[in-house]
């Protein structure tokens, strides 16, 4: 995974581990929105996402001793603020029943133009309609989505995000984009 690591994140990892308070606030500004994203897809309180947030980037400081065995800051800060926040709400143990999770948890993700090559290669009207058939995807399938094509991380990565082994990774990534698909040929067929 450490081939991830881009040159302006392997320096500013150096230099949080070195002491450099700069790198920690040039790591919060390329990530804070991303985390934000992600986190308030587990609980819509939006002052808990912004104080786990923060938790993470202090724990990040108050370890940065550490800082230069981070493989990939993006999946390492998506991971822990997932923990802090679920720790936070007390649902971590709901979270791991998938069937659970679906019922209870009101995942919400803002799907952004950026960082996603279907989009660039759709027209407006297209990328409305494609928003609207992962809206009707499950809360799973739409996390599964949002961590491959809007957040990049491998497959490993996911399944550890998620608590599901790679294989199932690859399954419901699988199914997501046949169900995807079938979606939307019927949008065609009745749009």
């Amino acid at each position: 995974m450490r081939e991830n690591l881009s040159q302006t994140d392997a320096s500013w990892l150096l230099r949080l581990h070195q002491g450099e308070h700069d790198a920690l606030a040039l790591l919060m500004g390329k990530y804070y929105t991303v985390l934000y994203n992600y986190a308030i897809s587990f609980s819509k309180d939006q002052g808990l996402v912004k104080d786990c947030i923060q938790e993470v980037f202090i724990d990040l400081w108050q370890r940065r001793d550490h800082a230069r065995s981070i493989l990939s800051p993006k999946y390492y800060l998506l991971r822990a603020v997932k923990n802090k926040v679920l720790k936070s709400i007390g649902k971590q143990s709901l979270y791991a029943d998938n069937s659970l999770l679906d019922n209870e948890c009101d995942l919400y993700y803002e799907f952004s133009i950026e960082g996603i090559m279907m989009e660039k290669q759709l027209s407006e009207e297209k990328t409305a309609r494609l928003k609207k058939l992962i809206s009707g995807l499950s809360k799973r399938q739409q996390e599964i989505v949002h961590l491959k094509y809007y957040q990049h991380l491998d497959h490993d990565q996911i399944a550890q995000l998620m608590n599901i082994t790679a294989q199932s990774v690859y399954n419901l990534l699988h199914e997501t984009i046949q169900r995807l698909k079938s979606l939307w040929r019927l949008e065609l067929i009745s749009g």
